[in-house]
C-alpha cells in the first residue's frame, strides 16, 4: 500500500480544497458574482475528477471500494445538478443545492476517505 500513500494524502488534501472552494462559490453567488462562481466551480469539478480517477484504483487495491464508491457517485450527481442549474441561470437553486446537498456530500466523502485511508497513511 505504500505506493498509494501519496495518492491518498493528496486526495484528502484536494477534498479539503473542494470544501473551501464550494464555500467560496456560495459567497460569490450571494454577492452576484456569477461568472467568478462558475469559473471556480470548473476548478472544483476538475479537482473532483482528479480525485475520482486516482482514488478508484486505490480503493480496489484496498478492497474497500464499496465504502467510498457511493459518496463519489453522490458528489458526481450533485455536481451535474449544479452545472445544469448554472446553465439555466437558476442561481438561487444553485446556492441551495451547494449548501444542502453538494457541500455536505463532499464532507461525507472526505470523512469516509479519511476513515478508509487513515490506517495506511499513519503506518
Amino acid at each position: 500500500m505504500e505506493k498509494y500513500t501519496e495518492v491518498m494524502k493528496h486526495s484528502l488534501q484536494l477534498t479539503e480544497t473542494m470544501v473551501e472552494g464550494l464555500s467560496h462559490i456560495q459567497k460569490q453567488l450571494s454577492e452576484g458574482k456569477y461568472l467568478e462562481a462558475t469559473q471556480l466551480l470548473t476548478d472544483v469539478i476538475s479537482g473532483y475528477a482528479s480525485i475520482e480517477n486516482s482514488v478508484r484504483p486505490v480503493l480496489i487495491a484496498l478492497e474497500k471500494e464499496g465504502q467510498v464508491e457511493g459518496h463519489l457517485d453522490d458528489v458526481r450527481k450533485n455536481m451535474g445538478q449544479v452545472v445544469t442549474l448554472l446553465e439555466e441561470e437558476n442561481f438561487g437553486t444553485v446556492q441551495e443545492v451547494i449548501q444542502f446537498t453538494l457541500l455536505p456530500n463532499v464532507k461525507k466523502l472526505k470523512e469516509e476517505m479519511e476513515t478508509v485511508f487513515k490506517p495506511d497513511i499513519v503506518s
